[in-house]
C-alpha cells in the first residue's frame, strides 16, 4: 500500500502469463503466434496506462508498479520451472521443497535487513497465519498441482480473477478507489491477458486435432 495501490499491483502481476509465453518461446524454444504477440503489446499498453496513472498521483507509486512488474517476471520464471519439475515430482515433494527454501530465504532477508522476528502484535500473527493457510497451502499448492496436468500459461491465466477480487477488498478495507485511468489500464491489461489465453487455447486445440 505504501508503494502502489492494490488494484494496480494485482493487475500488473497478472501479466505473468505474458512472461510465461515469452519464456516458453525464448528459453524452451517454443513458438508464439502473431496473435499472441499482439496480445502481449495490448497487455503492455495497459500496464503503461496504469503506470501513467500512478505517476500522476505522485509518491512512490511508479516504483511500486516496477516492483509488481518484477514480481510478474519472476513468477513467470517460477511457473516455467515448476512446469518442468512437476513432470517427475509429486505435488507434496515439490511444494515442500519450495516452501522450505522460501522460509529460509525470508529468514535470511529479515536477518540481513536487521529487522526483528517478533514484536509485531497478535494481529500480524493472525494475518500471517491466514496467509499461510489460505494463500499458500490452499492457493499456491493447487496451482502447483495443476502444473502437471495443464499448460503453464493456462495456469497463469486462471489467476485473472485476482485483480477484481483484490480491488473490491481494497475498496472496503483500505478505502482505495481506483482512478478512471487505473480502471482503463487494468481492463486493457486483463483484456490482453484474456485474449492471449484464448489464442493459446485455440492453438492447443489445433495441435490436438492434428
Amino acid at each position: 500500500m505504501n508503494q502502489t495501490s492494490v488494484a494496480s499491483s494485482t493487475a500488473i502481476v497478472c501479466t505473468e502469463v505474458i512472461w510465461v509465453a515469452l519464456g516458453f518461446c525464448l528459453v524452451l524454444k517454443g513458438r508464439i503466434t502473431k496473435a499472441a504477440v499482439g496480445c502481449i503489446f495490448i497487455t503492455l499498453f495497459g500496464s503503461v496506462l496504469i503506470a501513467l496513472s500512478d505517476y500522476s498521483s505522485g509518491g512512490n507509486h511508479l516504483f511500486g508498479d516496477v516492483l509488481a512488474l518484477a514480481a510478474a517476471v519472476f513468477s513467470g520464471i517460477y511457473t516455467l520451472i515448476g512446469r518442468e519439475v512437476r513432470k517427475n515430482l509429486s505435488t507434496t515433494a515439490y511444494t515442500y521443497i519450495v516452501y522450505v527454501f522460501c522460509a529460509l530465504a525470508l529468514c535470511i532477508a529479515v536477518m540481513a535487513s536487521g529487522m526483528a522476528f517478533t514484536g509485531y502484535g497478535i494481529v500480524s500473527v493472525i494475518v500471517g497465519l491466514l496467509l499461510s493457510v489460505f494463500s499458500t497451502l490452499l492457493g499456491h499448492s493447487i496451482f502447483s498441482w495443476c502444473l502437471k496436468f495443464l499448460s503453464p500459461s493456462f495456469v497463469s491465466a486462471s489467476k485473472l480473477c485476482e485483480p477484481v477480487v483484490a480491488a473490491v477488498f481494497a475498496g472496503f478495507l483500505f478505502a482505495e478507489i481506483p482512478t478512471a485511468l487505473q480502471i482503463t489500464g487494468g481492463l486493457v491489461t486483463l483484456g490482453g491477458v484474456l485474449l492471449y489465453s484464448r489464442v493459446e487455447s485455440r492453438e492447443d486445440s489445433k495441435q490436438k486435432n492434428r
